[in-house]
Parts: C-alpha cells; structure tokens; sequence
C-alpha cells in the first residue's frame, strides 16, 4: 500500500524498480523492508545514505494490520471479511494518497486519487458485495446513488460559484464505496465526510489563518466508509431509526 500511494500518483510501475530509497535510489533489501519492525531497527533511517525515512511507513503498516486483525475479530473468515478487507485497502490507498499528493505542494497542484485505484475498488466493490449479500443490485445501486450523491451538487456548486468546489475523484470514490456499502451507506458517507471535511478545514483555517485552503476529501471519504464499515447498522438507527 506505501508503495502504491507513493508512485500511482506520480505515475511510476508499482512493480519495477524493486523497493527503493526514495532519496538514494539504492534497492532496500528484504530484511529492511519487514513491515514495522523494520523501522524501528533501522531507527527510522537508510541504511545506505542515513536520510529519513517517514515515520507514516510504520504507521500505515501497523494501521493497515489492525483493521485487518479486527475485520477477522468481527466477520470470521467469510465473504464480509474478504469486503472489509478489499474496503479497508482502497480507503487507506486513496485516501492517504490524496492526503500526501495534497500536502505535496512542490509537485502536485492538488491531491490526486489515482484512477486505477478507483477501478480496482469498482471491481473489488463489485465482486465482494455480490458474494455477500448475493444481489448485483447491491453493488449497482450502491455505486450509482453514490456517484449520483456528490456528482449533483457539485456540478450546482460550479454552477453557483463559477470554481470546481469538489474534484471528480471524490465523486468516484463515493461511488465505489456505495458499490462495497450499498445504497442505504450513501447518506452517511456523503454527510459524515462532509461534516469530517468542515470540522478539520475549519478549525485547519483559524490555525493556519489562511482563506480558500484546498482540502483534499479523500480521506474525509474513506473515513466516513470505515466507520460505515464496522457500524454501519448503528449509523442507520441513528440516520433511519431502524
């Protein structure tokens, strides 16, 4: 996942070159490259040229680790482990991904969901819902209200005020995540990220003191699809009161 959030973005093989520094070059050898344990042995450093590595490496792996652990805890092995699971990948891919593209200012203008990433969730989204729940009309009408859900109001947004307001990356992500969740999540992801979205680009505005920040949604996004994920049935209580 470090991997493809890294070079889909900037548009490089996910396969080749092997596992690299990013500030030397050098190949990082197998024993380097153990998921966490690694980073603490090398004491967040190359082993080669001593520069930094992030520390969000382990913190991905070790994020990535438990949800996985927890998807096991609470659905067993089964179709709606091998959906959280596929879920749990492209929300933390695309999300981070638009995240570190965002705060990448020096190469990118904004933050950027690779669209192969949106494709493997369409397919994953479709697959695992269909095995789950034994309904195409699931995955179908999840994804559609998804996208119909952000693409409306955006489009009236641009309407309005003459500026895009939301990327079109957002809106297919919203829409893959309606293919895992189905169409009963869609009012959930679109409101939790956007009330996510308003909190953190807010209280972002008054730390910062800045006006008109680009925030990327993304993560809001796969935020709102992991919480939907665990306690879905308790956000439709909440939201429908059944």
């Amino acid at each position: 996942m470090n991997v493809l959030i890294y070079r889909l973005p900037r548009d490089k093989s996910i396969v080749t070159p092997p596992s690299s520094c990013t500030s030397c070059g050098e190949r990082i050898r197998f024993y380097d490259n153990i998921p966490v344990v690694s980073w603490f042995f090398l004491l967040g450093k190359c082993r080669f040229c001593k520069s930094k590595i992030s520390i969000m490496y382990p913190m991905i792996e070790l994020m990535t680790g438990l949800l996985f652990y927890y998807s096991y805890y609470r659905f067993g092995l089964s179709w709606d482990f091998a959906l959280a699971i596929s879920l749990i990948f492209i929300a933390l891919s695309a999300g981070l991904a638009d995240l570190f593209t965002a705060l990448d200012t020096e190469n990118f203008e904004c933050g950027i969901i690779p669209d192969s990433l949106i494709v493997a969730g369409l397919i994953f989204g479709f697959a695992t819902s269909y095995m789950a729940h034994k309904s195409i009309l699931f995955p179908i009408y999840g994804a559609g209200v998804g996208f119909l859900g952000l693409f409306v109001p955006a489009m009236l947004y641009q309407l309005i005020r003459k500026r895009e307001g939301m990327g079109f990356g957002d809106i297919k992500l919203i829409a893959v995540f309606g293919a895992f969740l189905g169409l009963k999540s869609v009012f959930f992801l679109v409101f939790g990220s956007a009330l996510f979205g308003a909190i953190i680009g807010i209280s972002w505005q008054i730390i910062s003191g800045k006006k008109d920040l680009m925030i990327p949604f993304g993560p809001f996004i796969s935020t709102a699809a992991l919480i939907y994920l665990f306690f879905g049935t308790l956000m439709d209580r909440l939201l429908y009161g059944v």
